[in-house]
């Protein structure tokens, strides 16, 4: 079954068969009546077609597939009181799979059985140890009849071309409640409803020009006026005799529009069935709104479920068969499963860091570099004050602002001097002290300034001697 099959005329002339031309709700029931009987063929292959041509159902697929591929996979412990034997196991089975030179492309492929219902894949086993490569089956080339599964090339039925899958050691994922079955009735609603809607755009929603002939017109006129208006409608230059009135032509549809909201109303409904939620609350997922919390939560549950199915499908088909094999007549401690946890952005990571310190507690330098990625230094401390005027430098001038002396005084831990105004000085306060000091900065800048340009003018002299 592992090798790629001869295409027969019946199998080519079904790969150029589109089976959504023509499909109506009642020749969809009645393929899915076969189906109900095992003979999938045909309704899986119009699945792929949907998935393909259905521009909503395309971007779940994708979706659900992409999050199944950005989570990473990892082989875990289960018994941690077998210490060495299961670090063994684990070591084993990690170089098993990183052996399959397609492990990405299964998990997309058993993906697909959540929309499809089930999905099918055959490792090549080089010896009982080693998987080089895994097949990925076509699904409408399965059929199933009392619990058993019949691959049938050649998508003819149950016919002599069907094979029993006992044996046939396959990777496989079934699910009850597949999306594409409601879906498949949605894309029909909405091909007819987009057909419908083409025809009412083309019948009412161009307004046709309405003519008065003019008053001297006859009615041997009348067909040389409707042969002007359909000139005219084409975008033909046409000639009116005096009089003639033009009505309604520049005017607005005379039909509402029924079909966009019946559109709209079947994308979301596939778009819940596969995500859980609509464009809109998609879209605020992870802006901290009260919809985008539950979306995002929603979300987190589909593709938890979506890892756990996907990674039990491989478990019992292939980790199960390698350890036996490898390791015969121990328990297994090990398991292949997929990385769910999200890692925190930098920025959550150095806000949580801030909380710890505010507690009271510090987070090891080491582990919040490899934690955020970022080379963290000491910053240097900055200089007390502003970097062109402060106390320690006020010091050096030769101050006489009352104001001013008592801040120094204060700087120094000593009481204001007493003089006559003492009272007066007492009650200096924080206006008058700024005061003090904008008077003492300006005049230091103005200074600076001024020896600032006569410095340069020294400078272009000795240039230019």
């Amino acid at each position: 079954m592992a090798k790629r099959e001869k295409k027969t005329a019946s199998l080519a002339w079904l790969e150029k068969y589109n089976p959504l031309a023509g499909l109506s709700i009642s020749a969809a029931n009645s393929i899915f009546d076969a189906a109900r009987g095992g003979d999938t063929q045909r309704l899986h292959w119009i699945y792929q077609e949907i998935e393909t041509q259905n521009p909503v159902l395309s971007m779940c697929v994708s979706r659900r597939a992409g999050a199944r591929l950005a989570a990473k996979w990892r082989v875990v412990e289960l018994d941690a009181s077998r210490g060495e034997e299961a670090a063994e196991q684990k070591q084993a089975l990690e170089a098993f799979f990183y052996g399959i030179d397609n492990l990405s492309e299964l998990f997309e492929h058993l993906d697909l059985a959540l929309f499809r219902g089930f999905a099918h894949a055959q490792p090549v086993w080089r010896d009982e140890k080693h998987v080089e490569h895994i097949e990925l089956l076509d699904s409408w080339k399965f059929l199933r009849k009392d619990g058993e599964w019949f691959y049938n090339p050649q998508c003819d039925g149950f016919t002599s071309s069907a094979v029993s899958c006992k044996d046939a050691r396959l990777v496989s994922l079934v699910r009850k409640r597949p999306v594409d079955v409601p879906a498949l009735s949605i894309h029909i609603r909405s091909a007819v409803g987009e057909r419908d809607w083409g025809r009412f755009l083309e019948r009412y929603a161009l307004p046709k020009p309405a003519v008065t002939m003019a008053e001297n017109a006859s009615n041997e006129d009348k067909s040389k006026y409707t042969e002007s208006a359909s000139a005219l409608e084409n975008g033909q230059v046409t000639v009116w005799p005096y009089g003639t009135t033009l009505c309604d032509f520049a005017g607005g549809s005379r039909g509402v529009d029924p079909f966009s909201t019946f559109i709209t109303h079947q994308e979301k409904a596939i778009l819940m069935l596969s995500t859980g939620g609509t464009l809109g609350s998609m879209a605020e997922a992870g802006s901290g709104t009260l919809a985008g919390n539950a979306q995002a939560d929603v979300w987190q549950q589909i593709c938890a479920m979506d890892a756990n199915l996907i990674a039990g499908a491989i478990n019992r088909a292939l980790t199960k068969d390698f350890l036996e094999a490898a390791f015969p007549g121990s328990r297994p401690l090990v398991r292949f499963e997929f990385d769910l946890t999200q890692k925190p952005a930098p920025k959550e990571i150095f806000e949580i860091a801030a909380t710890a310190k505010s507690a009271g507690y510090m987070i090891d330098k080491t582990e919040l570099e490899e934690a955020t990625g970022f080379t963290l230094e000491i910053a240097p401390e900055s200089p007390q004050g502003s970097p062109d005027f402060n106390i320690e430098h006020a010091k050096g001038f030769n101050l006489n602002a009352k104001g001013f002396r008592i801040a120094e005084n204060a700087q120094d831990g000593q009481e204001p001097a007493p003089d006559e105004n003492a009272l007066e000085s007492k009650k200096i306060g924080v206006s008058r002290l700024a005061d003090s000091i904008l008077e003492i900065m300006a005049e230091e800048a103005a200074k600076s300034l001024a020896g600032g340009a006569a410095e340069n003018k020294a400078q272009k002299s000795r240039r230019i001697k």
